[in-house]
């Protein structure tokens, strides 16, 4: 293979915005994202407010069942509607069994852990605003493997590192 050509199939693959991904498109197309291979898709709705849900499968049995990523979009008129969506969406966590506050490095992060049954969960939620529509990603996952937690963790900011904005 001569030199350019194979130095223009490399830049190419660089410049690819999620190499082992697979593309989500929401919104009629109008909201598009990269999730990793591995995350299999669990349910789907559409309506006045888009959600898909992702299992992340773990390194244990209770990782695979309780680990998840949903994302949510909802048209919204503005900046206001933008943020009574993310606002909604916050008070509806603080009512969650044994909510207990976590540390946001940013204001359009919500960092907190809370109970679903017997099992203690930590939950990282993240808005934006693109195109008119309000985006919540909720990256929710088991404490304990630490492994997987960080594995998880960066998967969660890959997708929030390339969610439009």
């Amino acid at each position: 293979m001569n030199r350019p050509l194979r130095a223009l199939l490399i830049a190419a693959v660089l410049a690819s915005p999620a190499l082992g991904a697979t593309d989500v498109s929401m919104a009629g197309g109008d909201i598009r994202f990269p999730v990793p291979d591995g995350w299999v898709p669990i349910m789907q709705s559409e309506g006045e407010k888009e959600t898909q849900v992702f299992q992340v499968p773990g390194s244990s049995a209770a990782d695979a069942t309780l680990a998840r990523v949903s994302i949510a979009v909802q048209k919204v008129p503005n900046l206001n509607g933008f943020q009574q969506f993310s606002g909604n969406l916050r008070s509806h966590a603080t009512a969650l069994p044994e909510y207990a506050p976590g540390k946001a490095n940013s204001p359009t992060e919500n960092v907190y852990t809370a109970k679903e049954g017997a099992v203690k969960l930590d939950y990282f939620e993240r808005y934006f605003y693109s195109k008119g529509y309000a985006i919540q990603l909720r990256c929710i996952r088991p404490a304990g493997d630490a492994k997987f937690s960080a594995a998880f963790d960066k998967g969660c900011a890959d997708v929030a590192a390339r969610m439009p904005s």
